[in-house]
């Protein structure tokens, strides 16, 4: 296994055990559908492997998961589910803009679409330490 996807891999299951175990309800729901889109990549990426295009089961992954983060962020009083409804927003243009560009760079693609990964796991991750904050009433929303 590639070194980068390991620890991506490795960084997916420190964040959403930390999440799943801080984070309450929100925390949980926002791990399972992290795990499950990346599972569910894994297979979608395998079924269309060139990265030369635009890879359907990809798309298909990427906007059932950016659904299920707006259900999220619509359901939850936290904050991190808006931001990483945001970083997801910009995956999925990435596959709308590869519609009207059929002939990508694969390298480009792929690194789009891969960059957005990490800083969802860190919103959810940092979200829930701050959340936990301010149950705990150590920290504060807002400047005040």
């Amino acid at each position: 296994m590639d070194t980068i996807l390991l620890a991506f891999y490795s960084a997916l299951l420190l964040c959403a055990v930390y999440a799943s175990v801080n984070g309450g309800r929100t925390g949980k729901a926002g791990s399972a559908i992290f795990v499950l889109a990346s599972v569910l990549t894994v297979a979608a990426a395998r079924m269309h492997p060139s990265w030369a295009g635009t890879s359907l089961g990809l798309f298909a992954v990427d906007a059932g998961c950016l659904l299920a983060l707006l259900i999220l962020a619509l359901a939850s009083n936290r904050f991190w589910p808006i931001w990483a409804l945001g970083f997801q927003i910009v995956a999925v243009a990435t596959h709308l803009a590869t519609l009207s560009i059929p002939d990508v760079v694969p390298k480009s693609f792929q690194a789009l679409l891969s960059f957005w990964a990490i800083p969802i796991l860190w919103v959810m991750v940092a979200g829930t330490h701050k959340d936990m904050q301010y149950e705990l009433g150590t920290g504060r929303y807002g400047g005040a």
